[in-house]
């Protein structure tokens, strides 16, 4: 494929001088932070409308949408494009109306985790959090699979070099501040990043010309089957998915109050929808203007880099800038993160020695396994196949109305939920390999036949049905022995500082 690229000298200008400034900004963020433990894990209420929306951009926007985006836009057309904009757009916005429920429940909750040990107990939260380790490694992993391969995409330098560095980079001042450390910088490099995409998109905008009646001839504007799907499976997928993400609950705790937190979310909510659509119709426009031949031996996946071959050096150099802050944003996010789900699993008893080490060693499989050719979207795909069939139950447990289900319940319910897609699959397709084989999406997404929309349909309506099939046959099994049902009672505290203020 025929993309402009950059020297030597010019790409490690670009980068290197873009982590240099990340990681001033992230040591200076994270000076309060260093020596305050609950402010490196938790941050709570110390964030404002403002900044909390950017965060939630930081949070959804990494350096794989340059790939994955455009990419459904060349297979499902703008339907699909608007599919990943919408399906990126409404977990935010249905974090900012459960993320106050989380904070009622009691003041001293700080994330998914904490409210599962008060409500359900140590089994189930200990499965959460396995689950959420699995699932940052392969969100890591992915990202960084990524900016590997855009460096070595737009750059003439050893792409290892630079994804060592910004690996080092993200690490020190993530392990330096913490999750405070990431609110800042993540906010100042969504801006970053959003100025340059805007810059980007007008350039893009005057320098590619689509021919008379190619839109037409070629397609793309019309519904198809695809598009149709990804509606479904990638909101379902984001939204379940984003209940295991520990960057997103501490946000929401970060907030300074509950108006604050809402507001931030609908902010956020918009400004990741436009700037998805942004960025993934430069799939459906390369296919438009003839820089992209569809069928071709270019995979979709890198249309977006076709364009670069028609643009100046220098826009190629402001990509090179927004994927770096980009990689910076979703890595410190993911490092926070994990050392948060880390120190839940250990029931808080980690100290800022063990934390710190954690953070920096995590990074050392990461970028061995980065390397390697991996299936980008299939990486993302499985964490939130894993997190639509686990996820249901536990929030079943935020309603009195279902304060009869227990944690044997949840368990039952999440287990059954990741055993159905493989024995759907096996119905589905006939045979016990190809059946099984679903559950690791073996042939991604984007397939002609209804397997993966099975799965995703599958599997969050059997963990929403077992957790009361669960209970059905305790009541059954309690009765018989003339004993009392558990049921638990949700305190529902309203006495958390942010809402001391009336706000």
């Amino acid at each position: 494929m025929d993309v402009t690229t950059l020297g030597d000298n010019v790409s490690n200008a670009i980068i290197y001088s873009s982590l240099g400034l990340f990681l001033a900004l992230g040591l200076y963020a994270g000076r309060n932070s260093r020596k305050d433990l609950e402010l490196f894990i938790k941050s709570l209420y110390s964030q404002s409308v403002i900044s909390l929306a950017l965060n939630f951009v930081a949070v959804n926007v990494g350096s794989s949408l340059f790939y994955s985006l455009p990419e459904l836009g060349t297979i499902a057309g703008v339907l699909g494009v608007f599919a990943y904009a919408f399906s990126g757009a409404f977990p935010i916005i249905l974090l900012g109306i459960i993320g106050p429920k989380f904070r009622e429940h009691d003041s001293q909750n700080w994330s998914m985790s904490s409210f599962i040990v008060q409500r359900f107990g140590n089994y189930l939260n200990v499965l959460y959090c396995l689950i959420c380790l699995i699932f940052m490694l392969l969100y890591t992993v992915g990202e960084m699979s990524t900016i590997y391969g855009v460096y070595g995409l737009l750059t003439t330098i050893n792409p290892l070099i630079p994804l060592i560095i910004l690996a080092v980079v993200t690490s020190v001042y993530s392990a330096f501040g913490g999750v405070f450390a990431s609110l800042i910088t993540d906010a100042f490099q969504s801006i970053f990043a959003i100025l340059l995409i805007v810059i980007m998109a007008i350039a893009v905008g005057v320098k590619v010309k689509i021919p008379a009646g190619a839109i037409d001839s070629i397609g793309l504007l019309k519904p198809t089957k695809i598009g149709w799907q990804s509606i479904y499976i990638l909101t379902v997928a984001l939204t379940f998915s984003s209940m295991f993400h520990q960057g997103f609950w501490q946000r929401i705790f970060a907030s300074k109050n509950t108006r604050e937190l809402k507001l931030s979310s609908r902010l956020g909510a918009l400004m990741i929808f436009l700037l998805f659509m942004l960025v993934g119709m430069a799939g459906p426009i390369s296919a438009w203007s003839g820089l992209w031949i569809p069928g071709g031996d270019v995979p979709g996946s890198n249309s977006f880099f076709s364009i670069l071959a028609a643009m100046p050096e220098w826009v190629v150099g402001i990509v090179l800038v927004i994927v770096t802050s980009m990689a910076c944003s979703a890595m410190d996010t993911l490092l926070a993160a994990t050392a948060g789900t880390l120190y839940d699993l250990t029931y808080q008893k980690l100290n800022f020695i063990a934390i710190r080490i954690i953070m920096v060693v995590f990074m050392v499989p990461v970028v061995i396994l980065s390397v390697k050719s991996l299936d980008i979207l299939r990486i993302f795909l499985l964490a939130d196949l894993i997190a639509c069939a686990t996820v249901l139950p536990i929030l079943f447990g935020l309603s009195s109305r279902f304060n009869y289900l227990t944690e044997i319940d949840a368990l039952v319910g999440g287990t059954a939920g990741i055993l159905s897609i493989g024995i759907f699959g096996q119905i589905y397709f006939g045979n016990v390999s190809q059946g099984w084989g679903l559950l690791l999406l073996q042939d991604g997404l984007y397939v002609s036949d209804l397997s993966v929309l099975g799965a995703f349909l599958v599997s969050p309506i059997v963990s929403a049905i077992f957790p009361f099939l669960s209970y059905f046959v305790r009541f059954v099994i309690y009765k018989s022995l003339k004993k009392e049902m558990p049921v638990y009672e949700i305190p529902y505290r309203h006495d958390y500082p942010a809402e001391k203020d009336g706000n």
